[in-house]
């Protein structure tokens, strides 16, 4: 009876340690997904775009579901900035969770598109995303966004109250 009570404790110890031991992604999902979405994004390059979500994404928006045949021709449609437009696109997070090869975060992005040099237009947006690391890498799985909460429109006061993710 002891040798029993005895091995469940050292199970039990040992699934403790492997669940204390396992590392917060975080930083590499910065890198993996956030920084080379933005990157991608306003560099308007569509193949590394595509590259960062899994080849069955669902994009859902308040236009309605785009399954990733549809959603990747909308991307294959995005032309190269000019010497007179540009994009810049920023992160804040309210919440991010992950577990094992998965992951879910919750924030708000901030679009500054350009023109000219000097006319300037900020959109501001709330996003849900699923993420599943595959084959090492993370990629985004399921990429829900709206310009509304609550039937309130999204305007920098959402954008502030969440953690700012900066990035280069």
């Amino acid at each position: 009876m002891n040798i029993r009570i005895l091995s469940m404790a050292i199970i039990c110890l040992c699934f403790q340690f492997s669940v204390l031991g396992q590392e917060n992604p975080t930083e590499e999902v910065n890198t993996q997904i956030w920084q080379a979405f933005k990157t991608a994004y306003e560099a308007r390059n569509s193949e590394a775009f595509k590259a960062i979500h899994t080849k069955d994404v669902l994009r859902i928006n308040d236009g309605g579901i785009k399954t990733a045949d549809l959603y990747f021709k909308s991307i294959d449609n995005w032309q190269t900035p000019n010497n007179d437009t540009g994009l810049s696109i920023d992160f804040a997070f309210e919440n991010r969770q992950y577990f094992r090869n998965t992951g879910y975060e919750t924030g708000y992005y901030r679009v500054i598109a350009f023109r000219n040099e000097k006319k300037r237009d900020t959109f501001y947006g709330q996003f849900h995303v699923v993420l599943k690391k595959v084959a090492g890498q993370w990629k985004i799985a399921q990429d829900f966004d709206t310009e509304t909460v609550g039937g309130r429109k999204i305007d920098k006061t959402f954008f502030e109250g969440a953690s700012f993710l900066e990035l280069n």
